[in-house]
């Protein structure tokens, strides 16, 4: 399946509210409950919220096209805030790594990542569910290690993640 990617569009911002909408759910504890993914999708992934990740010059926002339409996502912020882990702090954060369930297993998520890290220069960190391990053995299997753990707020519910980092 040939994937490419690009840089994201203002023009995009619907398609990756809906890709957001359609994946947001699996990367959360499966225990997770509807009302509260419905509110963080409600109100932090709509196309005005890309729209304004676009407009921000700390993140870069890249899109993963397969024959032409967009079908995953990922969202790097180069300063985001403050864990208190000193071994992810004043890292660069791979906050998003989306892509569409359908086109999981083809290599359009390791299309995405390394696109997207080829953009980075030195050490990046993400967090990550700490049930997700699907994303977990994909984040190991190209350079991520564990350094920590933070609290991830879904509306009134409180997830755990794990804080990894790759050095590059």
């Amino acid at each position: 399946m040939p994937f490419t990617t690009r840089v994201a569009r203002p023009s995009d911002a619907e398609a990756l509210s809906i890709i957001a909408g359609q994946t947001f759910a699996l990367a959360s504890p499966p225990d997770a409950g509807a009302p509260a993914l419905q509110a963080y999708i409600d109100t932090q992934l709509q196309p005005e919220h890309f729209v304004l990740h676009l407009l921000n010059r700390r993140k870069r926002l890249r899109v993963l096209e397969h024959l032409g339409t967009v079908v995953g996502y990922s969202l790097v912020d180069s300063t985001p805030e403050v864990l208190g882990i000193a071994e992810a702090d004043g890292l660069p954060e791979l906050s998003r790594c989306y892509v569409l369930p359908e086109h999981h297993g083809h290599g359009g998520a390791q299309r995405l990542l390394d696109d997207t890290l080829a953009q980075v220069s030195g050490a990046i960190r993400l967090t990550v569910n700490e049930q997700n391990a699907r994303a977990i053995r994909f984040y190991q299997r190209n350079g991520f290690s564990k350094v920590g753990e933070a609290v991830f707020e879904c509306g009134p519910e409180r997830h755990r993640d794990w804080v990894m980092v790759a050095r590059r």
